[in-house]
């Protein structure tokens, strides 16, 4: 296929374009709203780590640990993602018509990784004052290997969940104002992976501040590759490129794929998953669906 020809025709769903531009209109009060609400829950994650138990210097220490290896893996990743995707044929919607965006994506991701951050800054400052968290290197007696797969089964499928929920939430009328921005970025690259508000972060990343909590175990050799795994899914589905292999293999996972994602960004009312495509199918979500 020509670099000339695009992978992703424009959506001709009328409905579905003009939901998207009257959410997309300005509204400054609504704009207003929702970007005091994001600086006041970054200010407020921030400033959480005054009350840490274990002493402010532990938790600030460990925020700007844990920032420069979110950010700079993130990030890294990013890079390497966009570099190669730009230079492919396969490129989904064409060749590019406009800027890239690539400053301001990087710009909005690393606030998204400073919200991370702030909740591995939790565990971290427990690990970095002796106390024990909750993830693990080895099994207690009481794990099983059946239990621990059935208990990894169920705990993706209500993330997943929550995951498409908080999405769908985000695109209802009143709450758009807050994912707004990552819909500004409707030909995505690597850089705009993780370019959502500080509000939308916090919903994605809560469960990292259970480490915390010493009863809550996870399973480290399990947790931290299906961390990388999320990250790395992530990175793939706003490359805005196609690769065959993966495009052939994740569906049959019942995963999301870039072509699976990219329509959602040029069609905002379809295909709201982020992990698992299950909840698409379920709730009738997909494009095909919806024709």
């Amino acid at each position: 296929m020509s670099s000339s020809q695009s992978l992703l025709e424009p959506v001709s769903d009328a409905h579905a374009v003009a939901v998207l531009e009257a959410r997309s209109a300005p509204r400054r009060r609504r704009a207003d709203w929702a970007s005091w609400v994001d600086r006041a829950v970054l200010f407020g994650l921030t400033a959480a780590g005054l009350l840490s138990a274990d002493g402010p210097a532990p938790y600030y220490a460990a925020l700007g640990l844990a920032f420069a290896g979110l950010a700079g893996g993130v990030l890294g990743g990013a890079a390497l993602v966009t570099f190669l995707g730009e230079r492919s044929e396969r490129r989904l919607q064409g060749p590019r018509r406009g800027s890239a965006r690539r400053s301001e994506g990087a710009r909005d991701t690393a606030i998204a990784m400073w919200v991370a951050a702030t909740l591995l800054a939790w565990p971290l400052a427990r690990v970095l004052v002796g106390k024990p968290i909750g993830l693990v290197w080895t099994l207690p007696d009481a794990w099983t290997a059946l239990r621990l797969s059935a208990l990894t089964v169920a705990s993706l499928f209500v993330l997943d969940a929550w995951l498409y929920w908080k999405h769908r939430l985000l695109h209802t009328r009143w709450l758009f104002p807050l994912h707004r921005a990552h819909h500004a970025y409707r030909d995505p690259n690597g850089f705009t992976s993780f370019a959502v508000g500080p509000v939308e972060a916090l919903a994605t990343f809560w469960p990292i501040v259970l480490l915390a909590v010493p009863e809550a175990t996870h399973w480290a050799p399990l947790y931290f590759p299906l961390v990388v795994a999320f990250i790395a899914l992530n990175l793939y589905l706003h490359c805005g490129v196609s690769v065959r292999a993966l495009e052939a293999i994740l569906p049959k996972l019942l995963l999301n794929t870039s072509v699976f994602h990219n329509r959602h960004h040029a069609n905002a009312a379809a295909s709201f998953s982020e992990a698992f495509t299950v909840w698409d199918r379920i709730c009738r979500t997909r494009e095909q669906d919806r024709r």
